[in-house]
């Protein structure tokens, strides 16, 4: 009798999806090579593009705002708040320390790190409602716009795909963990599985690449001038490329390691490394000054919640909620497909009030925490004398002014290495964790126990860190801001279309008193583990 012997297959990787992946990949390229060799002609393109969609499209990211904060509050505090990914039984896999560091430190990045610091400028010097520039009322919106900008909006949006997309995965039991999947139960299986459902993933991974792109490419810069002055050499396009290896071998090495040993490991590491910083530069900056300026901005920032969140001005023309508001809404619509899979992806077992809670006031709270540490902190730099922020930023750049500012504070020896370290691990939780997802949705079968190939994973850096690389070639602000804008406009309906595919799954699957057989089931679970 012969024995057959077959080859081993690996169970735990999920195969490469050559349909998506294949169009994906001569999309991306295609616009970055064109990019690169038709440098002067980009910028006219981005000129072009960015004038039209501000001035006539800007009011449907607005809207998208208000509308899409206003869902997560519905679902979070409505009839299905019980509801869990994975269904009533399920339990969470990872703590909850871990998982809100995880989704924190994917969502946001070295980006934080550096608008928290020179946000404020902006608004100082080009005020917002027709308010004089430098005066003691620009100073006071300056120091609080950015805690708007980051806030219960901007987190709204990457929650409002997580619903739909962990829904599908974890209680519908759809293979994949993809936009498409998510919109299925408004186009139709048919249509999700066939040409409309890979175009609507492609535009997905268009939107990830080039949100990720801009993150990078803001934070890069920073990363290189810290390293710069800690080395006393010259800050050039060399060090610059020296950073983007050093985070792609920080992302290796996550790699290596997997998802519960590599990204939440590496987001423990940077919020214990992020609470170290933050406390030296709280006790040794103008502390008082911090919490006085911190507790104004919340007082402003409820006032005129309303107001800053439908604000257009198509008056005076300003353009100041076309510079900031509507590009920072795109960048987080940009950016909303991907952290809805990462944050459905770390969720099962835990209810959809949570979710919506939890990330929604915790990143806000996080990011609030970070403008009034290191944009107060510039700011008072500013207003005393003790640093000229807006000068360097004129005559340098804007991360010469924000390292200026901490290396004029005690212990500058061990802030400077520290902001260092956390500005890696950042860029390397952003890259991992968005490669990931990109790994995902571009795999065959991602069942809850399968992971995309490192093959896969690996690409995706690479991809992510050019285009950061294209993006900041290109220079300045304009070509960030367009970016997002571009990637997030048709993305704006596909999230609407994902949010009505998720109430006609829920109304199918809780055909009764909803409110009622949820909470019941609940208090039945909730009972039984009290009796165990």
């Amino acid at each position: 009798m012969k024995i057959k012997i077959e080859k081993p297959v690996n169970e735990d990787v999920a195969e490469l999806d050559r349909q998506i992946f294949i169009p994906s990949v001569l999309v991306i390229l295609s616009l970055v090579v064109f990019m690169i060799i038709f440098e002067a002609e980009s910028k006219a393109v981005i000129s072009s593009v960015f004038s039209f969609v501000t001035d006539q499209l800007g009011s449907l990211y607005i809207w998208a705002g208000v509308l899409g904060l206003g869902a997560v509050a519905w679902i979070g505090l409505g009839p299905y708040s019980k509801v869990k990914f994975g269904g009533e039984n399920a339990q969470p896999e990872f703590t909850r320390l871990s998982w809100v560091a995880m989704f924190f430190c994917s969502g946001i990045g070295t980006a934080l790190i550096y608008w928290s610091s020179i946000e404020w400028s902006y608004y100082y010097t080009a005020p917002p409602f027709g308010i004089e520039a430098k005066s003691q009322a620009a100073a006071e919106y300056a120091a609080m716009y950015g805690i708007f900008h980051w806030g219960p909006i901007a987190w709204a949006f990457y929650v409002l795909t997580a619903f739909p997309i962990g829904y599908a995965y974890y209680n519908r039991n759809k293979a994949a963990l993809r936009l498409s999947t998510a919109c299925s139960g408004v186009i139709g299986e048919k249509n999700a599985n066939g040409g409309l459902g890979k175009a609507i993933d492609i535009l997905m991974i268009f939107g990830l690449v080039g949100g990720t792109g801009t993150s990078l490419a803001s934070g890069t810069p920073m990363l290189a001038e810290a390293i710069s002055q800690l080395l006393s050499i010259e800050h050039t396009s060399s060090v610059e490329m020296s950073v983007v290896a050093i985070w792609t071998a920080i992302f290796v090495t996550s790699v290596a390691l997997g998802l519960k040993k590599g990204i939440k490991v590496l987001s423990d590491i940077n919020v214990l490394a992020l609470i170290i910083l933050c406390s030296i530069v709280f006790i040794g900056g103008p502390t008082y000054f911090l919490l006085n300026t911190f507790t104004d901005s919340i007082g402003l920032l409820v006032k005129d919640f309303s107001r800053m969140a439908f604000y257009t001005d198509p008056v005076g023309r300003s353009m100041f909620p076309q510079w900031w508001t509507i590009f920072y809404w795109a960048w987080w619509v940009a950016y909303g497909p991907y952290m809805g899979i990462f944050i459905a992806r770390i969720s099962k077992g835990r209810s959809f009030r949570d979710v919506a809670l939890s990330v929604t006031l915790a990143g806000s709270a996080g990011c609030a925490i970070f403008f009034m540490i290191f944009g107060n902190l510039s700011l008072y730099s500013e207003l005393n004398g003790l640093f000229p922020v807006l000068e360097t930023m004129k005559n340098e750049s804007a991360s010469a002014a924000i390292l200026g500012v901490l290396m004029n504070l005690p212990l500058a020896e061990i802030i400077l290495p520290l902001f260092i370290l956390v500005g890696f691990i950042y860029s390397g939780t952003t890259v991992d964790s968005s490669a990931y997802v990109l790994a995902s949705v571009t795999s065959k079968d991602m069942n809850s126990n399968k992971e995309p190939s490192l093959f896969n994973r690996m690409f995706w850096a690479v991809v992510l860190g050019g285009t950061a690389l294209v993006l900041m070639n290109l220079g300045g602000l304009a070509p960030l801001k367009t970016a997002s804008l571009v990637v997030g406009l048709p993305l704006v309906f596909l999230m609407g279309i994902a949010f009505f595919s998720l109430l006609k799954w829920l109304k199918e699957d809780y055909p009764q008193d909803i409110a009622k057989v949820i909470a019941t089931k609940n208090n039945g679970a909730d009972s039984l583990e009290t009796m165990t």
